[in-house]
């Protein structure tokens, strides 16, 4: 039997703009010195653990700023409000720049400990922190730890939110019953799992080799583009900020660029494009399908 060197290619899952063959979101989870705070409010009088955490905001967010806008590649940073309390001027340089600001909890709240009011409380006042500090409208929304609880896609539809960004049921996006846009990641595109590690409390494990990393995100990249996918790479600035994961991050978009077919796009445009055409998006689930 012969050898057929081609690639299994189906259908694209999602036709993007001008005949791209993959969409590309990068987001960064500015998590600061919430990472710590959010886990035991005691934790702010560790000076080292909390000096991990500052790191993010002070060192990170600037370096990959630096670096995003040298490659001229739109990004989506999803800010807990008290982190653009805390770092006003760091919050009005991503908006400077031209990137999009996404809420993410008050604290980093975990969603699943919180009840329906408590929930619509802290979304309302990141809210309007972020709103206030960015002098942006805010529409997109990260859970904290990716979770989201039964009746927060309405909460954010409520709140005029256009798109949710932390379910993981699918590699390219889909809107809800309510026409909330869900724009799907998963923990192999995260830096944590890679790169996280602090000693007490247990944050992640032996931090990983850059290149390692870069094979592992680049395959996914790279058959994600064969399948007409929609890549979702989430980072944190107080891991990503170190420099030779700025060097990681340097090189996978350069190779993604170098494809010359991946959509850099930012969360509400990616989110207006599938509101937009809904038809677009190729429905491979047997449950779903029309019999």
């Amino acid at each position: 039997m012969t050898h057929n060197p081609d690639p299994y290619l189906p259908p694209p899952r999602f036709q993007w703009p001008d005949g791209k063959r993959c969409a590309v979101m990068i987001c960064f989870d500015v998590d600061g010195e919430t990472t710590a705070l959010s886990e035991d409010p005691a934790l702010a009088t560790r000076m080292t653990t909390m000096s991990q955490c500052e790191y993010g905001p002070t060192i990170g967010v600037p370096r990959l700023l630096g670096l995003i806008d040298y490659l001229d590649v739109p990004a989506t940073f999803f800010i807990p409000s008290y982190i653009a309390q805390h770092h006003p001027r760091m919050t009005q340089a991503i908006v400077s720049s031209g990137h999009e600001i996404g809420a993410h909890g008050h604290l980093h709240e975990k969603l699943n400990t919180l009840t329906p009011a408590e929930e619509k409380a802290i979304l309302e006042k990141s809210l309007g922190i972020l709103e206030e500090v960015s002098g942006t409208t805010i529409e997109g929304f990260r859970a904290p730890w990716f979770e989201i609880n039964p009746g927060t896609p309405d909460l954010l539809v409520e709140h005029n939110l256009l798109y949710n960004a932390s379910m993981m049921s699918d590699d390219v996006p889909f809107q809800h019953p309510n026409g909330l846009v869900e724009i799907p990641g998963q923990w192999l595109l995260e830096d944590w799992e890679q790169f996280a590690f602090n000693a007490d409390p247990a944050w992640g494990f032996i931090p990983e080799d850059c290149d390692k990393v870069f094979q592992l995100w680049w395959q996914e990249f790279m058959a994600m583009r064969d399948f007409g996918c929609c890549f979702v790479l989430t980072l944190h600035p107080w891991l990503s900020g170190r420099p030779s994961r700025v060097r990681l991050l340097e090189r996978l978009i350069r190779e993604i660029q170098a494809t010359g077919d991946a959509w850099f796009c930012r969360g509400k445009e990616l989110a207006q494009w599938v509101r937009e055409h809904p038809d677009y998006r190729r429905e491979i689930n047997f449950d779903v399908l029309p019999s």
